[in-house]
């Protein structure tokens, strides 16, 4: 519950007395117990340099009852010691259930007859109010016309109008001392919604008659100087700053001969991995002193990345074009449907050699994958019939609710709603006639500015968890990108290359099989912990989160290099192919999963589906750009 800052020295000297700090992350404080535990006599034992961290999403959304929470805490404790830290590249809306929730944070208003005419003047009459207030909260405003009910109509020197609730100024002029507040007339259907912040007005035809009787704001204010920032707003900034670097400028994609080598290879696992009855392939092999150890059952998202990979393959002229559709006919005559009341899906996992049911339930992200593979088959004439056909056993529309689809699992129906795969799905699920689907990353992006949207979507991304490659890069390739897949692209290839500039280590992250327990990892960039770049896999019942940097299992992904070259073409991401190229391939057997980041050594004879029909897929796409 308590995030000891005195530790950081830096941190200490910023913040002076106990501030709590509005951080949108997961796993700091759980607010119903923290009001249990806030008591006077926790408060008594914190030194300055303390920092109380609460996770906004937890805030009640109308913020009037944000403003009670707030209340019964601050009345638990000595609010002499309690200050508000808040950041001003919040959305506005949490932005203001945060204010909420710290009713203390102040500012001054300072009431002119006319603004100076111009820059010089009116910084230094900002810097006469400040000094005279002893305070920096200070805005400049002109006007102070008291309306019918009883508040003040102010202007800034931007054009702004603000509405100043009454009373605000005696009788005599001098101020009354507060705390009033902004009124706000957004939402009126929701009531007198009031702007959170404490408001003192002062009114001086000059400066020096201004009154320094009110009492010093106790918040700290929004352009308060501190080394705590919040951790999506760092992110953007690194990222648009490392953007403007020269190694992540766009340039022209190629594709060359030794690409088309690698093309070749991976094709090559597409084809000795077949089983002859169904068209499925083995989604992992691999060799140790001449023995194979062959992993038979697959996931429909690995038999969409098989038709894809298939696909490209016509595309990129590996073999005959009438081969490669008999069998993409024979993988989809082969797929199972479970029969389930008035739905039927296909099932999470089947056996590559007979096609029958190893698992039960379904899965809606790899349905997705699954869905946009058949619909870009469908677009080929030879395999239109047969894409009719699957779909129309398909339906799915008694999974949906509240325009989420479903994950069925053994005991349980789960939304898939909190996952990075949503919002691949709202671009694949309209060609089922699902078009009313609701993203996580679309509902995030909204804002006045980019800065908001982004940073909105950054925090969605945090809620979920760690950020891939994939499905991220595949919708680029498979669909063309959403604005939010943009953003995030940018973001994400930014935080890569600035990890890059202050470590040495190059990264390819996304979820991989790998040949040693735990035998499969997650890995992406991760708001939610101490480090960003993490590892995360389980050990038996627990799920463990490790530093991409140091953890052992810490994977270059193969499929990921290729995608971030096909996708973005710069020197930064061909030295990512380049390290792939170098080290990934296993002649004669196909594409490695990945390189260890330790020493970027190849997990030796060990290979995938899904990498090998990645691969193929950004390769297919980076030759169409050549064009």
């Amino acid at each position: 519950m308590i995030y000891d800052a005195v530790e950081a020295a830096e941190r200490e000297a910023l913040l002076g007395p106990a501030a709590v700090l509005m951080l949108p992350l997961k796993a700091r404080l759980d607010l119903r117990s923290a009001q249990e535990r806030m008591t006077s006599g926790l408060f008594s034992q914190l030194g300055d340099g303390t920092v109380l961290a609460v996770d906004v999403a937890e805030l009640p959304i109308d913020p009037a009852r944000a403003y009670e929470v707030g209340q019964r805490i601050a009345a638990s404790v000595n609010r002499a010691r309690l200050s508000g830290y808040l950041l001003s590249v919040l959305p506005r809306e949490i932005y203001k259930r945060c204010c909420a929730f710290l009713p203390n944070h102040s500012r001054h208003y300072v009431i002119l007859p006319e603004f100076p005419s111009d820059a010089e003047g009116y910084n230094g009459v900002l810097d006469q109010a400040r000094t005279r207030l002893g305070t920096d909260c200070v805005t400049l405003v002109r006007g102070g016309e008291r309306r019918a009910d009883g508040t003040f109509l102010v202007e800034t020197r931007d054009g702004e109008q603000r509405r100043l609730g009454a009373p605000g100024l005696g009788p005599d002029g001098e101020p009354i001392e507060g705390p009033i507040f902004l009124a706000d007339d957004v939402a009126p259907q929701r009531g007198d919604v009031r702007h959170p912040d404490a408001v003192f007005v002062h009114k001086a035809q000059t400066i020096s008659r201004l009154s320094a009787k009110v009492p010093a704001a106790n918040g700290i204010c929004l352009n308060y100087p501190t080394g705590i920032v919040d951790p999506a707003h760092e992110l953007l900034l690194e990222a648009r700053d490392t953007l403007r670097e020269s190694s992540l400028a766009p340039e022209a994609p190629v594709f060359d001969a030794a690409m088309m080598a690698d093309a070749e290879l991976a094709y090559s696992y597409l084809e000795q991995a077949e089983m002859n009855a169904t068209g499925l392939a083995l989604t992992v092999r691999k060799q140790i002193n001449g023995k194979s150890f062959n992993n038979s059952e697959i996931t429909m998202w690995d038999v969409g990345s098989l038709i894809l990979g298939l696909l490209a393959a016509v595309e990129l002229e590996l073999a005959p074009a009438d081969r490669i559709y008999r069998r993409i006919r024979k993988i989809m005559a082969s797929l199972p449907v479970i029969q389930d009341g008035d739905a039927a899906y296909p099932p999470t996992l089947i056996n590559v050699r007979d096609a029958s049911i190893e698992r039960r339930g379904f899965d809606a992200c790899d349905f997705a994958r699954l869905t946009s593979a058949v619909t870009r088959a469908a677009q080929h004439t030879a395999l239109a019939d047969a894409c009719s056909q699957l779909i129309g056993k398909w339906q799915i529309a008694g999974l949906m609710q509240g325009g989420v689809l479903n994950n069925i699992l053994k005991t349980r129906i789960q939304s898939s709603y909190q996952s990075h795969c949503a919002h691949y799905q709202t671009r694949v699920l309209p060609a089922l006639g699902q078009s009313e689907t609701r993203s996580p990353y679309r509902e995030a992006f909204v804002g006045e500015t980019v800065a908001d949207r982004t940073v909105s979507l950054l925090y969605a991304v945090d809620k979920i968890g760690i950020l891939p490659t994939e499905p991220l890069l595949l919708e680029y390739v498979e669909l063309g990108p959403s604005a939010e897949c943009a953003v995030l692209t940018d973001v994400f290839l930014g935080a890569m290359k600035y990890h890059f500039d202050q470590t040495g280590q190059l990264l390819a992250p996304s979820e991989t099989p790998i040949d040693t327990s735990p035998w499969f990892v997650y890995q992406g960039f991760d708001l939610g912990h101490e480090t960003r770049w993490n590892v995360s896999y389980r050990k038996g019942r627990e799920v463990v989160f490790e530093p991409v940097a140091s953890s052992p299992y810490g994977i270059f992904s193969t499929k990921a290099a290729y995608l971030w070259y096909a996708v973005r073409p710069c020197r930064h991401t061909r030295k990512m192919l380049d390290m792939a190229q170098e080290h990934a391939r296993i002649d004669g057997f196909g594409m490695s999963s990945g390189l260890f980041l330790d020493g970027y050594t190849q997990m030796k004879n060990h290979a995938d589906l899904n990498t090998n029909g990645i691969v193929l897929q950004a390769l297919a796409h980076l030759k169409r750009r050549t064009r």
